[in-house]
């Protein structure tokens, strides 16, 4: 393989980058980089865990684990835990975890009570009639400086190889219809790429791109949707985050997940109620939201929840809000295959929140397409049967933005102490 493109620094065009440059060190990689604080990929903290609903996904995830703990990315990661809380109608999802951790030889985890939470905090009004399941195995990832050192290394594989590492976004791909031929960036300046593979793994980003570029979107079943949420930085006292830092991460389903700070004194909830942006159209669209009613409402709830759940945070405050953004697929599994219409045009995403942890790994999958081996069935443009499993469901888009506004503003006016929102 004589020219590569990736376009994208996330994880998936990362993950390719350090992949191909170690399978085919004389290819002539260029990548096209635009990083933007609005892509999950650009974040202060990660969780790497292992457990899901089916095994495929478990196995694939026991491997990025293994991945994490070797030389390259054990700096990175600390091995705290996790305490995830199910509501009532989840629960039998944490049975099929254990049906697939017990197919792969794992314990199965144990279902529990609040008294979890006293027993890893020591103080929680944590409501009893919920299900506490202890995974002691998940990681926290120092996130920042793993994603710049990923980019640094992808930079160098450039120079390396003969490319180029060009620092802008691509506003469309130029075909002739048989082959993508160009990329215009948004500086203007054009690659010649009728010769080159193209990895394109924009994230959130791509049914826009494809939209401006004339180019046919995947499958109804297939095709990611922009989806939204919002994240808050939690500034800590020094004490409290002394207290926290070797504690467990928490993921409440639906509701609130909270990362303890990686370095520094700033941790993280994340509000996990999901939206789309349609703007009355069919596609959704990245847009920097943080100052929206609806972003301060969220504030509210994820205060609410850290309260009842998290009283040692008492008196810690946000410090910031952060609007981003996903492709999230039906399935929520990635779309990982070459355009049918395009064969130099290979569509990486679809990443539905859950593929952070695969930074060490899914770039072999990437790799492989671009070597006509097979992959996994669930990631085609068309696959040949139905999947219906979803690993986060509660990471599926459950409204769209502008109808939730509207409804924001309305609870806010309700909410008396409207200027301490920030403070926990």
């Amino acid at each position: 393989m004589d020219k590569v493109i990736i376009v994208g620094t996330g994880v998936f065009g990362l993950s390719t980058a350090d992949h191909l440059h170690q399978k085919w060190p004389t290819t002539r990689l260029s990548i096209v980089s635009r990083p933007s604080p609005l892509a999950p990929s650009d974040d202060i903290s990660k969780i790497v865990r292992v457990d899901y609903n089916n095994v495929e996904r478990m196995t694939e995830a026991v491997e990025a684990q293994k991945q994490w703990n070797s030389d390259r990315f054990s700096r990175y990661q600390r091995s705290i835990g996790r305490v995830v809380i199910y509501e009532q109608d989840d629960v039998a999802s944490v049975q099929k975890i254990n049906e697939a951790r017990e197919e792969l030889g794992l314990q199965s985890r144990a279902l529990g009570g609040s008294t979890l939470m006293w027993d890893k905090f020591g103080t929680t009004t944590a409501p009893e009639p919920l299900t506490y399941v202890s995974a002691g195995d998940d990681s926290i990832v120092d996130w920042e400086p793993c994603i710049s050192d990923a980019r640094e290394r992808a930079k160098n594989a450039c120079t390396k190889s003969g490319g180029t590492f060009y620092e802008s976004g691509v506003a469309s791909l130029v075909n002739d219809g048989t082959r993508v031929t160009s990329l215009i960036l948004e500086n203007g300046k054009k690659i010649e790429a009728g010769s080159a593979q193209i990895v394109l793994a924009v994230g959130p980003w791509f049914t826009q791109l494809l939209a401006a570029s004339d180019i046919a979107l995947p499958p109804d079943g297939r095709t990611p949707v922009a989806t939204g949420l919002f994240s808050y930085g939690v500034q800590m006292s020094e004490e409290q985050t002394e207290f926290f830092r070797d504690r467990p991460m928490i993921s409440h389903h639906g509701q609130g997940d909270f990362l303890p700070p990686a370095h520094g004194c700033v941790g993280k909830i994340t509000w996990v109620e999901p939206f789309t942006n349609l703007h009355g159209s069919t596609l959704s669209r990245v847009e920097d939201l943080s100052n929206s009613a609806l972003a301060k409402y969220h504030m509210h709830k994820t205060i609410e929840w850290a309260r009842e759940f998290l009283p040692a945070l008492q008196g810690a405050y946000i410090a910031s809000v952060r609007s981003y953004w996903d492709g999230v697929t039906p399935t929520q599994d990635p779309l990982i295959a070459r355009h049918p219409q395009f064969p130099n045009l290979t569509c990486v995403v679809g990443g539905s929140y859950n593929r952070a942890k695969d930074l060490p790994t899914i770039g072999s999958t990437v790799v492989d397409v671009l070597s006509g081996r097979p992959v996994p069935d669930r990631y085609s443009w068309e696959p040949k049967r139905e999947y219906s499993h979803r690993d986060q469901p509660h990471l599926v888009a459950g409204g769209d933005f502008a109808d939730m506004e509207k409804e924001a503003q309305e609870k806010l006016a309700s909410i008396v102490n409207h200027s301490s929102l920030g403070v926990i």
